[in-house]
């Protein structure tokens, strides 16, 4: 019986420091600071989905003018997110996402 103890407990040590450093934690860096906005956001180029903090978003300060339609007018009052700097120069490239890609 005390060898059952000993093994499960050799067992669960071995676990335990298998996975402090197969998955550490993250820098503080990259942990949401006071202020930060942490709603997830969809990404307008991939659909990712990820925390607002986390990537990139583009406020669109155009004033629709009058002979617009009311498509444009949608599309100008929208910000765009996007995941990174990446996504964001292909969206406005206008390449579409091939998760090949």
């Amino acid at each position: 019986m005390f060898a059952v103890i000993i093994v499960i407990l050799i067992i669960w040590a071995s676990m335990w420091v298998f996975y402090k450093f197969m998955y550490p934690r993250a820098p503080k860096s990259m942990m949401p600071k006071a202020g930060d906005i942490t709603t997830p956001r969809q990404c307008n180029f991939c659909g990712n989905r990820l925390a607002e903090y986390r990537g990139v978003l583009e406020t669109l300060q155009t004033t629709p003018s009058l002979a617009d339609n009311s498509d444009s007018v949608i599309k100008t009052n929208q910000d765009l997110f996007f995941c990174n700097y990446e996504h964001q120069a292909d969206f406005h490239a206008g390449k579409t996402y091939g998760a090949d890609d």
